[in-house]
């Protein structure tokens, strides 16, 4: 009885710990995930302001030439 109570609470901390590590390795891989998509989001952004900071200047060069 000793020896199948003493596996039963060897398996629980074994399967715990397991499941400690896999939740902190998941966890781990969304924060890189949300890391990586704000990164992109932002350049993103910097594309978009360079589009318009040239759009404005075409059509301030097309204005002044009037």
């Amino acid at each position: 009885m000793l020896g199948i109570t003493t596996s039963i609470t060897a398996y629980a901390i074994f399967y715990s710990h397991f499941q400690q590590v896999r939740d902190k390795k998941v966890m781990r891989e969304g924060v890189e995930r949300d890391k990586e998509r704000i990164r992109l989001k932002r350049r993103e952004q910097q594309q978009q302001q360079q589009q318009q900071q040239q759009q404005r200047e075409v059509i301030d060069s097309g204005e002044s030439a009037r």
